[in-house]
Parts: structure tokens; sequence; C-alpha cells
């Protein structure tokens, strides 16, 4: 008996030190274990580097190629994809050594230097906006209203299904290299609307529900010319519902004040909102418990009043009612899908909303890479462009192209050609049909892959900075 005694106290204390050792390994109680973003403290990129392991380092260039570029696209020669990607976009190189960086011409809008507001829409399908209840009430009244007063992009389409997706499209203008992360530990630094609004005197911030780890985000941001995070960290601990902190309607609220606080400054502001409510688990507001019929209706009910909320107070102040509003989804959500590639995880709304804006509707094909070109043109800030977005106000493009995990897709709003990176399976449809026509229209599908094989070529060798000149903090 002694001696199986010392057998499970042994046994006992060999559990006890392996979670010791996995505790330390994780370096957390939080939901996401010890990362690169922990080490970022400051606003000073030199000091927030100084944290991290050499070794950690090697470790994680190692694994940076695990995920090369799909063989087809690396196969089509870089410099005929760039004389296609200059015929496509109709532009002339500032210079030979980096062959998509041009000067884009500004059309300015907007008289007086607006505040910037970004509210990135989670899971925010473009279909969302015609989905009614089971009473017939419309599930987002508020965003189908701002159709009529903004300029709205009826045709829009994200680069990718994932939120990281999503924050690098819109903020810096790239298209995600497949399943990759687009802000690992080992990103680039990247310009975009962050680097040049901040060089126009803006004053960055965002605002997440959560943790600001999700991602690598914090990190990544803070790298690329957002040095102020509002998070988790921030926030009543009382305020949390999930894993996700706090509710979309709390973490406006609490911007607000922020966002007045930061305007008894003269220097204007550009405030990006991540939303995270439309995202399951689904934490439903009593108050929304009657709208729909199951809780993914109601959280896009709830989604849609708290951005309205939202606004409609901004847009009491002073500093509101001169600011411009950019309402965007960072990517839509799965929906039951005739088509080889799930078309409703990339079909998004995009909104421009300023007093100064005419509203109108652009129904030629847009891209989440479009925004930060288009945002600095009508804001009249000269800046380079290193991306394959266009000034979408001022210029259109013939197709947007995206991706998923698994996919590569090209659209015009009527036609979805689509190919699958595991299988070599090209698919062409006629949007609103399941029906696979690509023997049918062989030159049609032909002329779509030759876009979005060209286009994602020259993007991923853009996101490796290979082409855009010296990196710039």
């Amino acid at each position: 008996m002694e001696k199986w005694r010392k057998y499970g106290v042994g046994a006992l204390l060999c559990v006890l030190l392996w979670g010791a050792v996995f505790c330390g390994l994780r370096g957390s109680f939080q939901r996401y274990p010890l990362q690169v973003s922990f080490a970022y403290f400051c606003n000073n990129p030199f000091y927030n580097r100084l944290g991290i392991n050499p070794i950690f380092n090697i470790v994680k260039s190692a694994e940076h190629g695990k995920k090369p570029v799909p063989k087809e696209i690396a196969a089509i020669d870089e410099h005929k994809a760039i004389d296609y990607i200059r015929q496509a976009l109709g532009y002339t190189p500032k210079d030979s050594l980096n062959p998509i960086v041009r000067e884009d011409s500004c059309y300015a809008r907007i008289s007086a230097r607006p505040n910037v507001i970004l509210i990135f829409m989670e899971s925010m399908t473009s279909l969302n906006l015609e989905r009614q209840s089971g009473d017939g009430q419309y599930l987002t009244p508020y965003l189908r209203s701002l159709r009529d007063r903004s300029i709205y992009c009826s045709n829009a389409f994200s680069t990718g299904i994932h939120t990281n997706n999503g924050i690098v499209g819109i903020h810096y203008g790239y298209v995600p290299n497949f399943a990759k992360t687009c802000m690992d530990v080992t990103s680039n630094l990247y310009t975009g609307l962050p680097y040049y609004l901040k060089q126009a005197g803006y004053t960055n911030v965002a605002f997440v529900t959560g943790n600001p780890q999700y991602d690598n985000m914090n990190s990544f941001w803070r790298d690329n010319n957002i040095p102020t995070i509002y998070s988790l960290y921030d926030y009543p601990s009382e305020k949390r519902v999930n894993n996700f902190g706090v509710q979309d309607d709390y973490m406006f609220e609490w911007g607000l004040d922020k966002l007045n606080e930061m305007s008894a400054s003269a220097q204007p502001f550009f405030a990006s909102f991540l939303t995270v409510s439309n995202h399951s688990p689904f934490i439903v507001p009593e108050a929304y418990k009657s709208r729909g019929t199951n809780d993914t209706e109601r959280i896009i009910a709830y989604s849609d009043d708290a951005i309205r909320q939202f606004i409609e107070a901004a847009q009491k102040t002073e500093w509101g009612r001169n600011a411009l509003y950019i309402l965007v989804a960072d990517h839509g959500t799965p929906m039951n899908s005739p088509y080889e590639m799930v078309l409703s995880y990339n079909t998004i709304p995009i909104f421009l909303l300023h007093p100064d804006l005419k509203p109108e509707v652009i129904s030629t094909p847009v891209s989440q890479i479009d925004i930060w070109p288009t945002v600095l043109s009508l804001l009249g800030i000269p800046h380079e462009n290193n991306c394959l977005g266009i000034d979408f106000l001022n210029a259109q493009r013939r197709y947007a192209f995206f991706v998923s995990d698994e996919h590569l897709g090209v659209s015009d709003g009527e036609y979805l050609f689509c190919h699958s990176i595991q299988s070599g399976r090209d698919c062409l449809y006629r949007i609103g049909s399941g029906e696979n026509i690509i023997e049918q229209e062989p030159e049609k599908a032909a002329e779509m892959r030759e876009y979005g094989f060209n286009m994602e070529r020259v993007n991923l060798l853009s996101i490796a900075n290979e082409w855009t000149g010296p990196q710039k903090p």
C-alpha cells in the first residue's frame, strides 16, 4: 500500500509539474496565449520589439513560408502580370523600380478637413439589407435608409472571409494569400489610410470590443500607424458579456465619450471601430428578443440599431457634424450557396456619409482595397498608391477579385468566376443561377481568370513589399 501511495504522489506531482510548465508556455490565463502583441506597450516600435525573443523571431520567420503562393499563380511571369495590371487599371508607374507605385490624382469633395470615422460591421453581408423578420419588418432599417443619404456601393466585395483580411484590405489595400493570416508577427510595414492621414495631421485611434491580442491586432496596428487601441483593458469588467468582450453599443458609447475628449484638440482624428456582436456566440439584449424568429436575425437588428444610435449621437456634436463616416463590413457571412464559392461571404455593403457628399449609388464593382485611395482623393490628401485599389468615385474596375481560404473569386456583379486552389477546378456562373456555364462561355471564363490571376500575382508581390520602395513607419 505504501508503495502505491508513493506512486500516486509521484504521478500527482508530475501532473502538477506539467500543468505548471503548460501554463508557463501559454503565458496567460486570458483567452489568447502569450504572443507578440503582448510585448507592445508604447508608441515606439523600437522599444516594443526589444521585448521579443530573437529565437522566437527565427522560428516564426521559418514558419512564414509554410503557406506559399499557389503554384498556378506563382507560375505567372511577374513582368507580364505587371504589364497586364497597368493596362487593366490604366496607370503609368512613378518609376521603373516601383512598377505599381503611382501618384494618384485627388478630386476633393469635402471642403473642411473632417474627422474620419470608420466602422467595421462584423459579418454584415449585403444580403442582410434585404432580410426581413417573420412580421415583415426589415432587420436593418438604418442601413437601408443610408442608401438614400450616402454614397452607397451596391456591388462591393470583401477581400477575404476573416476580420484580419478586412482590416488589411480596408486600411492598407491588400488581398490576402488565401488562408494565410494578413497580420502575421512577421508583417511588413504598410502605408494606406492610417499612414497618409497621420501625415496630414490626424490622430489615429482604434476601438475594439474585446482583447486587442486577437489576430495580432495590437502589434500590427501599432507598427502600422494606429498607435492607440482602446479595448477590454479599458472597459469596466462588469460590461463584458462573453469572450469577445463588451457589446457593440457599449463600445460605441464609451468611444463617443473618448472622441468628445479628443475633440478638444484642434487636431482632427481618424477613429476605427471594430464591432463584433454579429459574431457567434450571439448575446442578444433583452430589448431585441422580439426582433426576428431566431438569434441570428435578432443580433442583426441589434447591430444595425447600435450603429444608428452611435452615428445619430455623434452627429449632434460639433466634431461629429463635420465627420466622414465610412461603414463597411469586414466580410460577409456564409449562407446557402449554389456556387462552388460561398459568395455571401464576400458580398458586402459600403457607405460614405458626409454633408458635403451628394448621395449616389455606385453599381460598378468595388473592392475593400478601393476604399483608402477613394477616401484620400475626396479629402484632397496627396498620396502615392502602392496597391491595386482605385478611386472608385472617379475610375472603374472591370472586376473585383477576392479570396476565401480555398478559392479565388472574380466578379462584376453579373458573373462569378471561381478557381479552387485545392482541386484546380474552374467554374463560371451567372449570379442567381447555380449552373456552371464555363463550357458555354469559355471566353468569358478565360477573361475573368486572366484578370484574377494577374491581379493576385501582383497583389501578393506587393504584400511582400518587393516593389513598394522603402518601408514607411
